[in-house]
């Protein structure tokens, strides 16, 4: 964690003092993992990001994004319902190769790839049961189980890979981008656990 906290700190001094110029970000992303009972969570992103030119037509990206993501599933049976609410808060650290076409003097189009950085905050399970029978309740941190050994089941951390395109008119800019995970992050388990994210993003450059 104290490690987490100092990359964070850097990378904030970096976006407001090392970069050429700073945005904010935000827009909708899908997680989906590579598990065998696969599920997709949906949400949204948000943050702020720094471009540092390098040379030419080439710069470097970086960014701290803030993810909130869901999955709600209803089933009812016997006049019984039952709702799951899967709640994910986690951070991304995208570190991006970037090269910048003019169109002309308002219009670029951008490429971009290169490693992303997450780390999982959190990520809950409420079961909410309404009918002949009403509670509610709400599942521990994932990331915080361990087994009898004290060994966690997850790993909160994870490394992707990402490609991505956009456009770019003056400071308005939209961007699709597509990461692949590399890590396993069930830890105890013969199950494969891995995230692979798509992010489609609207920027502002301040």
């Amino acid at each position: 964690m104290k490690t987490i906290k100092l990359c964070l700190v850097a990378l904030l001094a970096m976006l407001s003092v090392g970069a050429n110029s700073q945005s904010f970000m935000a827009g909708y992303n899908v997680s989906m993992a590579t598990t065998s009972d696969a599920t997709a969570l949906n949400g949204f992103h948000a943050g702020l990001s720094g471009d540092y030119a390098l040379k030419g037509k080439l710069s470097a990206q970086y960014a701290l994004l803030y993810n909130l993501q869901q999955l709600t599933a209803e089933n009812t049976v016997l006049g019984q319902t039952v709702t799951s609410t899967t709640n994910s808060h986690s951070l991304d650290l995208p570190v991006r190769l970037a090269y910048t076409m003019p169109i002309d003097n308002k219009l670029s189009v951008i490429g971009f790839a290169g490693p992303n950085l997450n780390y999982y905050l959190s990520q809950k399970t409420t079961i909410e049961t309404s009918g002949l029978i009403n509670s509610t309740t709400e599942g521990d941190n994932i990331y915080t189980l361990e087994n009898g050994d004290g060994k966690k089941y997850y790993s909160p951390f994870d490394i992707q890979f990402g490609i991505g395109a956009g456009i770019k008119y003056n400071s308005i800019s939209i961007r699709v981008s597509y990461d692949w995970g590399l890590l396993d992050r069930d830890l105890l388990s013969d199950d494969v656990w891995k995230n692979n994210d798509l992010k489609i993003s609207l920027a502002y450059t301040l």
